[in-house]
């Protein structure tokens, strides 16, 4: 089972030779934001549409916060790319060697899924090293915030993943696209319906401040409320794996 761990990480080693790349642009740019943000042509031009009475103090604060946001989601969005670990396998014919290794089904899957796990692990890690850094120059983000967006961040690219890897079995290497495309879809699809009032009353001009409501409204269940997301992360993780053994089983040698 290491040894299948190991590989995968070979899989997913260009990603991370660009994923250090990126890492290093995100923390310099979001430094570079934040001291902008205190003392230079950021902080200039936000007074300044603050006197003209164009933005109010509210709106600026939404502005810098969705910067924050974007900075601290990049590091965790860049590890839910794993489609290496069916393509590579795809492509040097690993399944046939795999059908011969003395580990279980279960096994095969697990490593699927604890290769994904520490991939995001070290979005989480880089965070937090962010989370750090900036707490330490800014209050656009409490410390409290900063640590309940990862949190939600991370739960939110668990459960992306967790539904690619078992589609990914379901559908076979091949359709690996529409498997990568298909979680976010849901994802789309089950936020649109939860929020259909306000969406529909967006389109249909009743409400023009539809979609800043919606957007506080995410926000605010970022900064407070991601354990619930975390719980659902753990659930559609479980119910994923347990779903793909079975599917592994079935179609033997694609594990």
């Amino acid at each position: 089972m290491k040894g299948l761990l190991i590989k995968d990480f070979f899989c997913l080693k260009k990603q991370l030779v660009n994923y250090g790349f990126i890492i290093v642009g995100v923390i310099v740019i979001s430094v570079m934001f934040v001291l902008s943000y205190n003392f230079g042509n950021i902080h200039a031009g936000f007074a300044q549409v603050m006197e003209s009475e164009q933005y109010n103090e509210t709106t600026v604060m939404r502005i810098a916060r969705s910067a924050m946001l974007m900075f601290m989601l990049i590091p965790l969005a860049c590890t839910a790319d794993v489609v290496n670990l069916f393509t590579d396998d795809e492509k040097a014919s690993f399944y046939k060697v795999a059908a011969s290794f003395p580990v279980s089904v279960g096994k095969k899957v697990a490593c699927r899924f604890i290769a994904a796990y520490l991939f995001i692990a070290v979005g989480v890690a880089v965070d937090v090293l962010m989370t750090v850094i900036l707490s330490l120059m800014t209050d656009i983000i409490s410390l409290g915030m900063f640590c309940s967006v990862i949190v939600s961040f991370a739960s939110l690219i668990l459960m992306y993943i967790s539904i690619f890897i078992l589609l990914a079995y379901l559908m076979g290497s091949k359709k690996i696209t529409y498997a990568s495309v298909i979680p976010l879809l849901i994802g789309v699809a089950v936020y649109a319906a939860a929020n259909f009032g306000k969406l529909n009353d967006f389109i249909a001009g009743v409400n023009d401040n539809a979609l800043i409501e919606l957007y506080d409204q995410a926000t605010e269940f970022i900064f407070h409320q991601s354990y619930i997301l975390l719980i659902a992360a753990i659930i559609i993780s479980g119910v994923s794996y347990f779903a793909a053994v079975y599917i592994a089983g079935r179609k033997r040698g694609v594990a």
